[in-house]
């Protein structure tokens, strides 16, 4: 009898280590909206950008309302030298064109001349030789030809004239179009520097990605980080972010338990909507990847949900992997 126990014993133990006992995996979350205004650091003319003034986290703003305003002072100054400079660049312009047309007007009426000379200098020559000595129609003859070289090199000055003429106004007109564009470059820039609400709901800070600190006024922030959301009070979700070892098991349309952690008392059932293809690195968390993933709600909850608050989501029958 005794070894009918023993054996009975060390057949669970295999059939255990066969089938090992599946736990619940229990991620945390975080209640979002689909619907979210993602405010991030503008670019500017300098390599880092500092963000002068936030509204306050968790403030319900309105549309239109304006959330954040980044320094724009260098960008300022710029557009203050870059008008100053288009001014003066147009008054150049109009007095280069009075310089220019004189130079060519000159240049017209020097050929006018040159053309009646050469037109006075051939009624001359046209007198027959025999009613004018031989050396008077020698002259005649050289002042035509004379007369006819002034001419051209009228002509050429002419032409010298209308293309330097071109030449320069194109030149300052380019400086000016370069003046403009940059005037509506830094313009663009300054639009960017104070931040509009596009939608109704609370404020979140982001995270600074080298401090882990919440971003604050007066920091300094690279291009493109991310700074705050607006997220609208409804079209509700879960954020999550899955580990690697466990994301092997999961995929869409896995069943969930929802707690929020303001209504402990209470569960709700979600899905696994989405996971991404591509793992992120939390360095808050530990060195191993995480995948980004999206849960909804699979009934609207009967509750007052805001975006921000913390969920535990239960995921039964997962493997027994640790979620570092």
């Amino acid at each position: 009898m005794k070894s009918m126990t023993t054996f009975s014993l060390i057949g669970l133990v295999i059939l255990a280590l066969a089938h090992p006992v599946k736990a619940e995996l229990v991620l945390t979350g975080q209640v979002s909206s689909s619907a979210k205004q993602v405010v991030n650091a503008p670019q500017a003319s300098r390599w880092q950008i500092q963000i002068q003034w936030m509204e306050e986290e968790g403030t319900i703003v309105n549309e239109g309302d304006i959330i954040a305003v980044f320094d724009g002072s260098n960008e300022q100054s710029r557009l203050d030298q870059n008008i100053e400079s288009l001014e003066r660049q147009v008054l150049e312009l109009e007095q280069l064109k009075m310089e220019q047309d004189s130079k060519f007007q000159e240049a017209q009426g020097s050929l006018r001349i040159a053309v009646m000379r050469v037109e006075k200098a051939q009624i001359e020559a046209s007198v027959p030789a025999s009613d004018v000595s031989q050396y008077d129609k020698g002259q005649y003859d050289l002042a035509l030809q004379r007369a006819m070289l002034e001419q051209v090199k009228a002509e050429e000055a002419l032409r010298r004239a209308e293309q330097e003429r071109k030449t320069e106004l194109q030149k300052k007109n380019i400086d000016i179009q370069k003046t403009e564009e940059e005037i509506a470059y830094l313009e663009g820039l300054l639009a960017k520097m104070s931040v509009a609400a596009t939608m109704t709901g609370p404020i979140s800070y982001s995270m600074h990605p080298w401090t882990q600190q919440k971003i604050a006024a007066g920091n300094n922030l690279q291009p493109s980080w991310k700074v705050m959301d607006v997220q609208a009070t409804n079209n509700f979700q879960i954020e999550t972010w899955i580990h690697e070892i466990d994301a092997v098991d999961l995929n869409d349309k896995t069943s969930v338990k929802l707690v929020i952690d303001a209504f402990p008392n209470r569960s709700f059932k979600g899905q696994i909507e989405s996971i991404s293809s591509q793992s992120e690195k939390r360095a808050q968390w530990s060195k191993s990847s995480y995948f980004p993933a999206i849960i909804k709600f699979t009934e609207t909850p009967d509750i007052n949900l805001l975006p921000g608050m913390s969920v535990r989501i239960h995921v039964a029958n997962s493997e027994d992997k640790t979620n570092a």
